[in-house]
């Protein structure tokens, strides 16, 4: 069962007896849960050790720390039987890959995000084209009626011709009608002067 408690006895260096009873102390922990911290982290290391070997070209990295950080850091490496390079090399590999894997969400977000932006400027251009066709077909619209209203002008146009060519037909019915008036007046005025001539004849 996961509850259920066994106990471990063991005996210690007096000085690491101290040194843990002190640091419990400061940690606000009990022996017990000191103990089941250290075994737990000691079968799951937190760090895993590194390969050092076959590494390439290496280079020197030397800094300092307080003296219980590292008295603790001593304690750390003994019982994960690691050394203070494996422990660095690995605390750094570690932060390398995180940081990795953050620039790698972020640029793929940043590409979903990019792909989104172009997705939504082509249906925006789509749009445009639809509207360009819309104000296109518009157009044609506007000629095939200007193109009707020529045509209407035009047969307006022939009207007022034919109608133009009936004044005209009825001009000339009129001019023939005045000439017929008159050369019938002339016949009528030459037939009067020549019977008043042949009275004057009889009458000498």
């Amino acid at each position: 069962m996961a509850d259920e408690k066994k106990g471990i006895t063991v005996k210690i260096d007096a000085e690491l007896h101290a040194e843990i009873r002190q640091f419990i102390e400061a940690n606000g922990m009990t022996m017990a849960e000191f103990v089941s911290q250290a075994l737990y982290n000691e079968l799951h290391p937190k760090i895993q050790p590194m390969e050092v070997k076959n590494m390439g070209p290496m280079r020197t990295m030397a800094f300092q720390m307080p003296e219980d950080m590292f008295q603790r850091l001593k304690d750390y490496l003994h019982r994960h039987n690691m050394t203070q390079k494996e422990f660095v090399l690995g605390l750094v590999e570690a932060e390398l890959n995180r940081d990795q894997a953050l620039r790698n969400d972020q640029v793929k977000t940043e590409e979903e995000d990019l792909e989104e932006d172009l997705g939504e400027n082509e249906s925006e251009d789509e749009d445009m084209d639809e509207d360009l066709d819309e104000e296109e077909s518009e157009d044609e619209d506007m000629d095939d009626d200007l193109d009707e209203e020529e045509s209407e002008d035009d047969d307006m146009d022939d009207d007022l011709d034919e109608e133009e060519s009936e004044d005209e037909d009825m001009d000339d019915g009129l001019d023939e009608e005045e000439s017929e008036d008159m050369e019938e007046d002339l016949d009528e005025e030459e037939s009067e002067d020549m019977t008043e001539e042949e009275t004057i004849s009889m009458a000498m």
